[in-house]
């Protein structure tokens, strides 16, 4: 050796004969499921956010950040909740065709926040 140090041999370059993961149909499905998961997400980020400041104790009075988006949700998902059923079907259908292993996992998350709005909107039309 003349001092420099065995890196390896040289990456594969990416193999141009295929179109990106993004463009096939499991890519789209996965894409088209994060977009429709997105709101979901939106209205629980700052719910599970102001649920831990508020058990932690460091929260102790109303938030003007944190108290509008879930008190707005709570008014509007016992009506639009229903749409969860389409794109509950949608996020099965993704993990039946997905063939990458963070792409399952982030489904089964939008799965499980598909199956917590149905839930949320039966409770709020049942009581």
């Amino acid at each position: 050796m003349n001092g420099v140090p065995d890196v390896g041999p040289a990456p594969s370059l990416p193999d141009t004969t295929e179109p990106p993961w993004v463009e096939t149909r499991p890519g789209m499905v996965f894409f088209l499921n994060a977009l429709i998961a997105a709101p979901i997400l939106m209205v629980a980020y700052p719910w599970m956010l102001r649920w831990l400041l508020r058990t932690a104790g460091i929260l102790d009075r109303p938030s003007r950040i944190l108290d509008p988006v879930p008190a707005v949700a709570a008014h509007v998902a016992p009506v639009i909740g229903w749409l969860a059923v389409p794109a509950l079907a949608f996020a099965i259908y993704g993990l039946r065709i997905a063939d990458r292993r963070w792409a399952r996992t982030l489904l089964w998350v939008f799965l499980a926040g598909h199956v917590g709005t149905l839930l949320y909107t039966i409770g709020r039309w049942v009581g």
